[in-house]
């Protein structure tokens, strides 16, 4: 089942995410309270979730005088993403207070860690890699499923980074360049499979981890476009150990408009991915980094 192109939408609705609820995992952070805070100015419900039991109080204000004033309402969730036990139950909650459907994702949660790699614990290495790759596969998956249960259209927004393109100079991460890596093929491999039903053979081959696999068609539903984002290095609270050490001058440096950015500069970028303005944008990553790998 094709989905037809937005054609009739005049320009100043191509932004906009009237009767629309957004989820924003990651939801305490510094670029998913900005992102966040866009949204309901854009005309879309917000549902925050984070590991924390509850945003920061003055953080939490601001967030509902914005929804107040925009006619917009904003919820937050305790979650763990890697909690896969917990998924299910907290979107059981989410569920019944929403005014409109689940249309769009905005993957923020994620962690970092720096090592040697000859040094890496191995629990630190696994514990970024489940965090990351995992935790955003297993929210990923539960907004597909409510979008698909609702018969909505979506888009899903993963917040990766430029170092699943390159890798960072001066700093030892590897681990969570994996990991960003990983998921923009994630990203790539799950907008194929939701795009269209043809794009996936029928039935699959029994393995191990497949051992009875259904051969029966799969059910059709409105498209889910998935895309990437991939951010250079953010000034925000979590950057004050790097700031001490003189790495943010040093990573100024090292892209084309010579400082790092601001999570508000994060907002358009990803209304667009969001919206009906990127209507023909799957599979894809939009870097924001300052021409850092450009140069």
């Amino acid at each position: 089942m094709t989905h037809p192109a937005p054609v009739h939408l005049q320009t100043r609705e191509l932004f906009r995410l009237d009767e629309r609820t957004i989820l924003i995992s990651g939801g305490a952070g510094a670029v998913a309270t900005s992102v966040g805070e866009s949204i309901l100015e854009s005309g879309g419900d917000a549902v925050f979730i984070d590991m924390v039991p509850a945003p920061k109080p003055e953080t939490w204000k601001s967030i509902q005088a914005i929804a107040a004033a925009n006619g917009t309402r904003a919820s937050y969730y305790q979650l763990d993403v890697q909690d896969a036990s917990n998924v299910d139950p907290v979107f059981d909650k989410i569920r019944p207070t929403l005014r409109f459907p689940l249309r769009g994702l905005v993957a923020c949660a994620g962690i970092s860690g720096e090592s040697d790699a000859c040094d890496y614990p191995v629990d630190a290495f696994r514990k970024i890699l489940d965090v990351n790759i995992t935790g955003t596969f297993l929210i990923t998956q539960a907004v597909a499923k409510e979008m698909h249960r609702a018969k909505v259209t979506g888009s899903i927004v993963i917040v990766a980074s430029m170092s699943g393109w390159n890798s960072n100079k001066g700093i030892n991460t590897s681990a969570y360049n994996a990991s960003k890596s990983a998921l923009h093929q994630l990203a790539r491999s799950l907008a194929a499979e939701w795009g269209h039903p043809q794009n996936t053979f029928l039935g699959s081959t029994p393995s191990e981890l497949n051992p009875n696999p259904s051969n029966e068609p799969r059910a059709i539903y409105p498209p889910i476009r998935v895309n990437t984002l991939s951010p250079g290095h953010i000034d925000t609270p979590i950057s004050e150990a790097a700031r001490v050490r003189g790495l943010t001058s040093e990573w100024s440096k090292q892209n084309m408009l010579g400082r790092i950015s601001q999570a508000a500069e994060f907002r358009a970028p990803v209304l667009f991915l969001l919206s009906d303005g990127s209507s023909y944008m799957t599979g894809a990553d939009l870097r924001v980094d300052g021409g850092h790998c450009a140069w």
